[in-house]
């Protein structure tokens, strides 16, 4: 016996949890909850659900999921134990404001799908022992998800078909999901007691949620992860913000390229590191990405943010001492001898950071895309020829891509055309589009495709 696999279906489609997919532990909590629903404790089935706990993380199989529209639903708040506590102390004006209280506004936003979801555990030598007791848990799942995900789940030894997309537990994936663990059964056990027992005559006594362990997950679809770090330009002389025009890419990105060199050499870094930072290695190259203020009523298309990038692979400790040394650099146009702006560190509140990080199903472009070459048979261009190189120097699967078109002028209010642009030297003639991405999962940035990434092209933006 190599696996155990417990596989879960909801009968509508739909599910009520923050995360997709629903996190180990859910499945976990969802299988004790039904056992123990109606009946005392079963030492056969305990024994299954502490095994369970000891071996590692499942990998996991689900299908494409689309969060709905957010859906508000008046609730009890669960505050009635309060109000008996103003009733029992005699204040019976507080007893009265609270009644008033004991419904609140819930947003529930679901995710719909359509198949079921596969948990793969390895097994360990005595796994095959515990099977029928883990069938058997699996079996008196009722719900996963909110108390309206009404569900069902099956147990395996490695017999289910994989369906939908793997999500493997790693370092480098950047879901968390929380796990199993050893002695999550415990501390189960020990909050539901406390939950029992926490009103004591006329004493509340709170119960903190236990901290459980979370494990980072990747999709089989999931673009390359990276480090990120934003800064706005500012004023050498005054510090009030500084900005150019967004036709600039080129110029600011150079200039910035300038000040990271010079950070590295004071960060101590060596020669062929610093190369390598510069462009020589795409494993540890960083990528500059002036930010055009776009996609808003007041966009005006001008440049106040540089976003730096780098794949996940780069060594922290590299990317640290580059990055900490930037603030306050320079930035020094050829041939002068003072700099006419300078980098400071983004504020942590910054509003336009979301349209180019947070995670989105729809993307366009900010800047335009530098197109690799010119993908045409017979005088006629084949943009999917194109986009299949675009994402596969970038190491995006194009599985993941549900629709893509190529349009001459941007859909982002403030972006510049292309023609507006200058380009490198070594990239003049090539051809340059604005594009439009749908994913058929939600993906994170910061984005970016072509043959110009790096010196402020091809920066895609959520919409």
């Amino acid at each position: 016996m190599k696996a155990v696999q417990i596989r879960v279906s909801w009968p509508d489609g739909t599910y009520h949890g923050r995360e997709w997919p629903p996190a180990p532990l859910r499945l976990y909590q969802a299988m004790l909850a039904g056992y123990r629903t109606g009946r005392g404790p079963d030492l056969r089935l305990d024994a299954a659900l502490m095994h369970l706990e000891t071996l590692d993380p499942p990998v996991i199989h689900a299908p494409p999921a689309v969060e709905q529209a957010p859906v508000a639903a008046a609730v009890p708040n669960n505050d009635g134990d309060v109000t008996l506590e103003h009733w029992a102390q005699g204040a019976q004006q507080k007893a009265q404001a609270s009644e008033a209280k004991l419904r609140t506004i819930r947003i529930r936003r679901p995710w719909r799908f359509d198949g079921p979801v596969t948990y793969t555990w390895t097994a360990s030598p005595q796994t095959a022992e515990y099977l029928p007791a883990l069938a058997q848990l699996a079996g008196s799942l009722t719900a996963l998800g909110q108390g309206t995900d009404l569900a069902w789940a099956a147990a395996s030894a490695d017999g289910f078909v994989d369906q939908g997309i793997s999500y493997r537990p790693t370092p480098a994936g950047e879901r968390w999901l929380t796990v199993p663990y050893p002695g999550v059964y415990a501390v189960l056990e020990q909050r539901y007691q406390a939950l029992r027992h926490r009103i004591q005559g006329t004493a509340v006594h709170g119960v903190p949620e236990p901290d459980h362990r979370q494990r980072r997950y990747r999709s089989e679809l999931d673009p390359p992860g990276h480090h990120w770090s934003l800064f706005s330009l500012h004023d050498p002389g005054t510090e009030r913000p500084w900005s150019a025009e967004g036709s600039r890419l080129l110029d600011v990105a150079a200039m910035t390229r300038h000040a990271i060199h010079e950070a590295a050499q004071r960060g101590g870094l060596d020669a062929a590191m610093i190369a390598a930072l510069m462009g020589h290695s795409e494993a540890e190259r960083i990528l500059i990405h002036p930010l055009p203020n776009v996609g808003h009523q007041y966009a005006d298309g001008r440049i106040r943010r540089v976003l730096l990038c780098a794949p996940a692979t780069l060594d922290l400790r590299v990317w640290r001492a580059v990055v900490y040394r930037l603030t306050g650099s320079g930035l020094v146009p050829p041939g002068a001898a003072e700099p006419i702006a300078m980098l400071m560190p983004a504020p942590t509140d910054d509003k336009l950071i979301g349209r180019y990080v947070d995670q989105s199903t729809s993307w366009t472009t900010a800047t335009p895309v530098v197109l690799p070459g010119l993908d045409h048979r017979r005088g006629k261009p084949r943009p999917q020829r194109s986009l299949a190189r675009l994402l596969r120097h970038a190491g995006i699967p194009e599985a993941l891509v549900d629709q893509a078109t190529f349009e001459p002028t941007p859909r982002l209010r403030g972006s510049s055309r292309a023609l507006d642009c200058r380009l490198p030297s070594h990239l003049a003639g090539l051809p340059t589009a604005h594009i439009s991405l749908r994913w058929k999962i939600p993906i994170p940035g910061p984005l970016a495709l072509g043959a110009g990434v790096g010196y402020g092209f091809g920066v895609f933006a959520g919409c």
